[in-house]
Formats: C-alpha cells, sequence, structure tokens
C-alpha cells in the first residue's frame, strides 16, 4: 500500500486538513465521529477546535482514542491536557473517558458508548499520533487491544493504566490522520511502509482505514 505522506511537519496545515475533512461532512448533513488523541498531537487539536469553534458544528460528536486512567482531568490525562490548553467546541457532544468510576467499570462504559457511537454516526474520522515502539492511540504491541473483539480494552502498563479503542474500532474509521513530529519516529514510519504484523506495530492496522492521511517532515 502506498501511503499519502505529506512532509509538511506544520501544526495548522494538520490542523486545517482535519478541520475541512470535517466541516465538508458537516455541511452534508451528517453526523461526524471524531476521535481526538494525545501527546504531541494535543496542539494539533485545539489548532482544530478554533478553526471550527466559529462554524456550525452540532451534529459533531468529539471523544478520544485513549486515556491514561485516573481521577477526571488528571496531571496526565490526554482530555484534561486538551482542556487545560483551551479546547472549546461548545455546540458540540464530548465523550470524555473518564468519570470517576473504578477502571473496569469505566472501561466497560466507553465500551458499551463507543459501540453505540461508531453505530450511528455517518462518518468516523481519527487524529493519531505513532509512538517509536509503533503503538498508536493506547494500544500497545503484542497486549490485548490488538486482538480484542471488543470496541475498547482497558490494561495496566508499568508506565499508565491505559484504557483505548482496539484495532476492531479502528478497522470501522472511514477516514485517519496522523501527525508525526518527533524525527525519533522515523523508523516507525519506515516500518509502516512495510507488511509488518498489527502485534508487532499495531500502527498497521490504520492502513486498512479506507482513507489515511500522515503529516511529517520525513520519510
Amino acid at each position: 500500500m502506498k501511503l499519502d505522506i505529506k512532509k509538511l511537519q506544520s501544526i495548522p496545515k494538520t490542523a486545517r486538513f482535519l478541520a475541512d475533512s470535517v466541516l465538508a461532512k458537516l455541511r452534508e448533513g451528517k453526523k461526524v465521529l471524531l476521535f481526538l488523541t494525545g501527546g504531541s498531537s494535543v496542539p494539533v487539536g485545539i489548532a482544530f477546535s478554533k478553526m471550527l469553534k466559529n462554524s456550525p458544528h452540532s451534529n459533531l460528536t468529539i471523544t478520544l482514542t485513549d486515556e491514561r486512567y485516573g481521577e477526571m482531568r488528571h496531571t496526565d490525562s490526554n482530555c484534561g491536557k486538551l482542556t487545560r490548553e483551551g479546547f472549546d467546541l461548545p455546540e458540540a457532544k464530548i465523550i470524555p473517558v473518564l468519570s470517576g468510576i473504578d477502571m473496569e467499570a469505566t472501561t466497560q462504559k466507553f465500551n458499551n458508548t463507543l459501540k453505540n457511537e461508531l453505530q450511528s454516526a455517518d462518518y468516523k474520522i481519527g487524529l493519531f499520533g505513532i509512538g517509536a515502539d509503533g503503538h498508536t492511540a493506547g494500544i500497545l504491541p503484542g497486549s490485548v487491544a490488538v486482538s480484542s473483539e471488543k470496541m475498547v480494552e482497558g490494561y495496566h502498563t508499568e508506565e499508565f493504566d491505559r484504557i483505548t479503542m482496539t484495532i476492531k474500532a479502528i478497522s470501522m474509521l472511514d477516514e485517519a490522520v496522523v501527525f508525526l513530529k518527533d524525527a525519533t519516529k522515523k523508523e516507525a514510519l519506515e516500518k509502516l511502509q512495510l507488511e509488518v504484523s498489527v502485534f508487532e506495530q499495531p500502527a498497521q492496522a490504520l492502513k486498512k482505514v479506507p482513507k489515511l492521511t500522515i503529516f511529517t517532515n520525513f520519510e
């Protein structure tokens, strides 16, 4: 598969591309489900919200690709980072992952919610990053989220307790936009262009999405 790689690392240009795609579907009267991610892609999400804020977006539902479990809006929370840095789309339906209940119940609740939202949306699009280890969303290599038949999995790691959309959930998307900022991820991008198992590089799942666009400043 030949990947659509835009050799631009610009946050505004990536956000503009994402906003244009979402707005095009909203103007067609479609219900859009958008996934945002954390890490180095947070500034893209913030820029996106500023671009969309003055356009009608009541048919837009926004949630996260993954979250780090803990108290609501804790220091390492992806939702918390977006909120603290100015994300604001008042007409959109926002679905946070964390709700102050235990991890198992949080995971099950998000799984049920996401299953319903994926079924009811007319267009599903996600903003993703790719880790140097090949992970995307919160799907680490070899983790339960790779092979799960659920929409969402929660599991423990040494760094964070993760709640994430699964490979199966990614397969239900219509479009994915990837933002790669860190040059240490060049090898991961090179590997993405090869045929590698999703157990080794979960980001390979993004290649199954009908429309995939990658923004980076390296080949």
